[in-house]
């Protein structure tokens, strides 16, 4: 017999092809989602902050990034971006801090190394990768001071030569790396930033066999930098999600995907590090409006799915373990918000003491 998550993926796959969908009929969505559920009773946490909206009207806010100040942890910053027009800085309260209007950037993500914070963007607008970096030590007092940052920093711009569309950062073997996804195409560039070189250029649907024709484009995508892994959401009628070995870029595993528990396209990638090697793979289930959680370590096992309480089609995400004293002891995740009705898109917070308290099954909790 038919599974109730599966019944319930069918009926939302056929909506998702309506036209006007996101707008129009996330009030059926939110019946079915809730008559549906999942095959276990599904918790929902509150989010505890928000951002300003972002200035653009329609689906525009897409990706965040945490930047985590060691020294001042209620100093730490959200880079996130308006997809039609550049990037965000906001605080913990979700104030405003800048604003930089760079073109159509659709991700962004950081990573430390050597005491130097790289910032990326993929750049829709001119189909590059951009890359900015700043001395640690100053992150905070440049982004909050200075009026339009990203403009004011040297950048070093990369031509794709294709359409891009997600990027993330990864540090393997002391330098720093990229992942870039194709929009509406099927490649992915594996960048050795350190020394400005394509390292390689795979295939995500090399490994499936007769893949759709369309919607094959891959956006979500995260480094496991500890465990030397990287992680791929692929959007489309599959809606799988995937995990490859960064030294070689070959697949490790098919994780999941719409046959089992993810619904609509996965999007957003992150990872809850619970120590140097274990913790938990968050993806964002976009057509249901849920999280999932998998095991960060092989064979990757799926240990259950949450939601966020008035927060509707999560494309972006990002997550960190880190005690903010005062606000966040087990630290928090930063989530897109696809609808926030009747304001333009934004980006909820979420201590992750709350997704602690409310899932009682293994995970989080660890």
């Amino acid at each position: 017999m038919m599974s109730m998550v599966r019944q319930c993926q069918l009926v939302l796959d056929i909506i998702s092809k309506i036209k006007g969908f996101k707008f129009l009929t996330l009030f059926l969505v939110g019946i079915l989602v809730s008559s549906c559920g999942t095959d276990s009773e599904l918790k929902q946490v509150d989010y505890v902050s928000q951002t300003k909206p972002v200035y653009t009207n329609g689906d525009a806010a897409d990706d965040p990034a945490i930047w985590i100040n060691e020294n001042i942890p209620s100093d730490s910053l959200i880079f996130a971006t308006d997809k039609t027009s550049g990037i965000h800085i906001y605080d913990l309260e979700g104030k405003e801090l800048a604003f930089s209007n760079l073109g159509r950037t659709n991700n962004v993500d950081i990573r430390l190394l050597d005491n130097v914070l790289y910032i990326v963007a993929s750049n829709r607008t001119t189909s590059s990768l951009d890359l900015w970096a700043v001395p640690n030590s100053q992150v905070y007092d440049f982004f909050s001071t200075t009026v339009d940052p990203f403009n004011n920093l040297p950048k070093l711009s990369i031509s794709a030569q294709m359409s891009v569309y997600g990027v993330c950062l990864g540090v393997y073997n002391s330098q720093l790396y990229a992942l870039l996804t194709e929009e509406e195409g099927v490649n992915i560039q594996f960048w050795n930033l350190s020394e400005q070189k394509l390292v390689n250029t795979f295939d995500i649907t090399q490994d499936e066999i007769d893949p759709p024709v369309n919607g094959n484009e891959a956006e979500g995508c995260v480094f496991d930098d500890e465990n030397e892994t990287f992680f791929i959401s692929r959007e489309g009628d599959d809606g799988i999600l995937k995990a490859f070995s960064t030294k070689d870029q070959q697949l490790i595993k098919v994780i999941d995907n719409r046959q089992e528990n993810i619904i609509g396209d996965p999007e957003g990638i992150a990872i809850y590090k619970t120590d140097n090697n274990n913790g938990f793979i968050v993806l964002s289930s976009q057509g249901d409006s849920t999280f999932n959680v998998y095991n960060r370590l092989y064979p990757y096992d799926y240990k259950y799915k949450f939601s966020v309480a008035n927060v509707e089609d999560t494309d972006g995400l990002d997550i960190v373990n880190y005690n903010i004293k005062g606000r966040f002891p087990n630290g928090f995740m930063v989530v897109q918000d696809g609808f926030n009705a009747p304001n333009n898109q934004n980006f909820k917070l979420i201590d992750v003491s709350e997704i602690k308290k409310k899932i009682l099954t293994p995970g989080l909790t660890n």
